[in-house]
């Protein structure tokens, strides 16, 4: 008897925390592990700020969102690739708009790269993501347009082995040319 009421009391005190967790994340506030990655973001040292971004990705609580969004105007070609991938990552398919409109007007290529990329899990929500990672195929940097071979290559679709193949018909650069060649490997052909 004295074990069913442990066991009844074990079971009331995780729903509570489960409702106690839910509270919290839809109330906004902010987890220990997040608040600690946040203070993390105005270090001087590169590393700690890498990995207080891929923190709060990988903690994914929307609650840091206004945060990272300030880091997206950020001069710092470095700060806007890292909030953009953590706020495509926290945010989803809402920021399809900010990703696209970054692929095509960033200056930085490592910010154009991260969009890119930021794109690439949303293409099975949004198919139109597809147009934007076969526009970077022709961007006028060489390590988008081989980040671009490799998501396209991911996305199954007909008009991405399409495009893939005119780019290889097109293509001068050996590196691209070569990152091609795995994705057609990968792939078994372009056809």
């Amino acid at each position: 008897m004295q074990r069913r009421h442990g066991i009844q009391g074990l079971t009331l005190t995780l729903m509570c925390l489960c409702v106690f967790h839910f509270a919290a994340a839809q109330s906004g506030a902010v987890s220990p592990e997040a608040q600690e990655a946040l203070n993390l973001l105005e270090s001087e040292d590169i590393y700690k700020r890498q990995v207080a971004f891929l923190k709060l990705e990988s903690l994914r609580e929307k609650s840091v969102l206004p945060v990272l969004r300030k880091y997206l105007n950020s001069d710092d070609e470095v700060m806007r690739s890292y909030s953009l991938r953590a706020v495509a990552a926290i945010d989803g398919a809402s920021s399809i708009d900010l990703l696209k409109e970054t692929l095509k007007n960033d200056k930085h290529p490592d910010v154009r790269r991260a969009a890119l990329l930021g794109l690439e899990p949303l293409f099975a929500v949004d198919k139109t993501v597809l147009d934007d990672a076969i526009a970077a195929l022709t961007d006028r940097d060489t390590s988008v347009r081989m980040s671009a071979v490799d998501v396209v290559s991911r996305m199954e679709d007909p008009a991405a082995r399409a495009a893939l193949q005119d780019r290889y018909a097109k293509e001068s650069r050996r590196d691209v040319v070569r990152v091609l060649d795995m994705a057609k490997d990968r792939l078994g052909g372009f056809e």
